[in-house]
C-alpha cells in the first residue's frame, strides 16, 4: 500500500512538472504584444518609408509577427463600421479610434465576424489586419507610465476652471467633444491631449475593465467605478 502511494505521488509530481514545462514552452512561443507609443504610419515594407497604408494612433495594441531592420511586422485587430471602413475602432459601437486606413490597407482586411447593433441598426465588422510594419521605436510592451502620466495630466489641467469630472461621467463617444471644449484653456499640447482623451475613453461610462482593459498596462487596471451599462455608448 505504501509503495502504491509513493508511486502515485511520484507520478503526480512528474505530471505537474510536465505541465509546468509545457506552460513555459507555450509562453516562450507566444507572439509578443506591443502598443504604439505615438501616432505612427503603417508601412508596406520595412525601411521603405515611401509607401504607407494608413496612420495608427497611439496606444493601439499590436501583435508582433516578425522583426527586420528596426521595424516590426504586426497584426492589429479592431472594429469597422461597415459603411465607413476607413476607420478602425477598439470596440463595436464605441468611437475609440485606432487607425485611419488607406485603400491599400482596406484591401487586406480580414473580417472575423459581423454584428448588428440592436439599438442603431448599424453593422459592425470585427476585423484583422496583418503583414504591415511599424517602426520599433514607436512601440512598447508596457505603457503603464504613459497611462499614469495621462491620468496626472488630466487631474492637473482639467480642474482649474471647474471641479474635476469623473471619467465615468461621459461615454467614450462623448469625451473627445467634451475635451475639445476644455483643452484650449490648458497648456496641453496635441500629443498630451491625445493621451488624456484615450485615458478618459478607456475609463468612460459603459466601459468595464474586463470588457476593454487599458492597452499594454501591466501593473494597474481600469477604474473599478467604470461599469458597463446597456445603452451607454
Amino acid at each position: 500500500m505504501t509503495k502504491n502511494r509513493r508511486w502515485i505521488r511520484w507520478c503526480g509530481g512528474v505530471v505537474a512538472l510536465a505541465l509546468a514545462l509545457l506552460g513555459l514552452l507555450a509562453a516562450s512561443d507566444a507572439e509578443p504584444q506591443y502598443c504604439t507609443t505615438k501616432d505612427t504610419y503603417l508601412y508596406v515594407q520595412p525601411q521603405d518609408t515611401a509607401q504607407t497604408c494608413g496612420l495608427v494612433e497611439l496606444a493601439v495594441p499590436a501583435t508582433a509577427l516578425g522583426e527586420q531592420g528596426g521595424y516590426v511586422q504586426v497584426r492589429i485587430e479592431g472594429w469597422q463600421l461597415k459603411d465607413a471602413p476607413r476607420i478602425l475602432y477598439a470596440l463595436e459601437g464605441v468611437r475609440i479610434r485606432q487607425a485611419i486606413l488607406d485603400d491599400c490597407a482596406q484591401q487586406r482586411i480580414q473580417v472575423v465576424k459581423t454584428v448588428t447593433d440592436p439599438d442603431t441598426g448599424q453593422v459592425w465588422n470585427k476585423v484583422r489586419l496583418e503583414g504591415f510594419w511599424l517602426p520599433k521605436k514607436d512601440i512598447a510592451q508596457d505603457l503603464t507610465k504613459d497611462w499614469d502620466q495621462a491620468e496626472a495630466l488630466y487631474q492637473q489641467n482639467c480642474s482649474v476652471c471647474h471641479a474635476l469630472h469623473d471619467p465615468g461621467e461621459y461615454t467614450a463617444n462623448q469625451w473627445p467633444q467634451v475635451l475639445k471644449s476644455m483643452t484650449p484653456r490648458t497648456a496641453l499640447d496635441k500629443t498630451q491631449v491625445a493621451w488624456v482623451t484615450k485615458y478618459l475613453q478607456y475609463h468612460a461610462k459603459g466601459i468595464a475593465p474586463t470588457q476593454l482593459p487599458l492597452p499594454c498596462c501591466s501593473s494597474r487596471s481600469s477604474d473599478a467605478s467604470a461599469q458597463a451599462s446597456p445603452g451607454s455608448r
